[in-house]
């Protein structure tokens, strides 16, 4: 099989361009005929045939560029067009010896088409190309960078985009297309926590930040709770970026302070909604220190594990758990007093405390234990 070939190419030009008309469907059609295109007096199966110089390659990284089918010679008014499955919207134009598509929005991404070029496929005073050929394409997924500007933009991860040089984003309701150009190749910058003391976000990395946002994301939009960039939360950010349908709730998270005493407080955007005191790990069962995301989350559950003497224990009907890392979770607990390490690595909150915060957490909210 031929080499595979993407070119964007500048179309600017309208001397230039030849566009085909174009269905939604992508069926066959006839290509505009241009007065300088000379009159082809032999039938094309009598002539030397077509050849195929160039195919897009396999793998197409920005799904809004173009692609392109290279003929060895100016692609006769009368050739089929390429066709695409799964179909999508767009147009085919003739430029010089070459086919170019352009989607009307994007290819979709992390997904799979296949490009036929049709058997009588043929330049003007030319042959067929004799056999159909079919390529596999692949569009891939967009950055993590633009997976997390979009989560930005539409306010589900805790920080302001500063560009790192002058370049104009446009805000509000853009085009799908002008979307899924910022996703693929989004600019260059930091993403600057807003608050400043929201959770931190790592660019180009999914951490625990980024991560617990997919999940608020997927879930809000009725999406499999997966904390990965899928094709289908791709696919509905790109679309809710171009709506510009942001996160209707503020930014929530929680931070918890081993300082003495020690204190528990629910943050919505700028301002803290609810504090409470609370316990954390004794010495040999700390809270891990850092950033995690609440992963599950039980009205009620039995806990179970070793206490650091070795003492085994179960406890049933504990209430309003929120599993933040591994066994560690935000949970009431009934105790004497709060304030300081008592418990075996959770953070245990007062019972009437925790059912407040339960109602005010969802999955994928950050706990912050600092």
């Amino acid at each position: 099989m031929r080499a595979f070939a993407i070119a964007l190419l500048a179309l600017g030009g309208a001397a230039f361009l030849l566009t085909r008309p174009h269905t939604a469907a992508n069926v066959l059609g006839s290509r505009p005929a241009s007065a300088a295109t000379p009159a082809v007096s032999q039938s094309p199966a009598s002539l030397p045939a077509t050849k195929l110089l160039a195919l897009p390659k396999s793998n197409i990284a920005n799904g809004t560029d173009a692609l392109t089918v290279t003929l060895s010679g100016v692609p006769a008014s009368d050739s089929p067009e390429p066709t695409f499955n799964p179909k999508i919207a767009g147009t085919w134009a003739v430029v010089g010896n070459s086919e170019v598509f352009t989607a009307a929005s994007t290819f979709q991404p992390c997904s799979s088409y296949t490009l036929t070029v049709w058997a009588h496929t043929h330049a003007t005073g030319a042959g067929y190309v004799g056999a159909k050929r079919t390529v596999g394409l692949n569009v891939a997924c967009p950055s993590v960078s633009g997976l997390q500007q979009a989560l930005a933009r539409l306010g589900y991860l805790p920080a302001k985009f500063h560009p790192r040089y002058t370049v104009h984003i446009p805000s509000g309701k853009i085009s799908r297309r002008e979307a899924a150009a910022l996703a693929f190749h989004p600019p260059r910058g930091a993403l600057l926590a807003d608050p400043s003391d929201a959770p931190a976000v790592q660019v180009g990395r999914i951490d625990a930040t980024t991560r617990g946002a997919i999940e608020i994301y997927q879930a809000d939009h009725g999406l499999e709770v997966t904390g990965e960039p899928n094709r289908d939360t791709w696919n509905s950010l790109i679309s809710a970026v171009s709506s510009d349908r942001r996160d209707p709730s503020p930014y929530t998270w929680v931070s918890v302070s081993e300082s003495l005493p020690e204190s528990l407080q629910v943050h919505r955007g700028h301002h803290v909604v609810f504090s409470t005191p609370v316990n954390t790990g004794v010495p040999g069962a700390a809270t891990e220190l850092g950033t995690f995301p609440i992963y599950a989350r039980y009205v009620s559950t039995t806990m179970s594990g070793t206490d650091v003497d070795g003492t085994k224990y179960n406890v049933p009907d504990v209430p309003w758990v929120n599993y933040f890392n591994g066994g560690d979770a935000v949970h009431g607990y009934p105790r004497a007093s709060y304030g300081f390490p008592q418990s075996n690595g959770c953070v245990e909150l007062p019972i009437e405390a925790a059912h407040t915060v339960f109602g005010m957490l969802a999955l994928g909210d950050i706990v912050v234990v600092r």
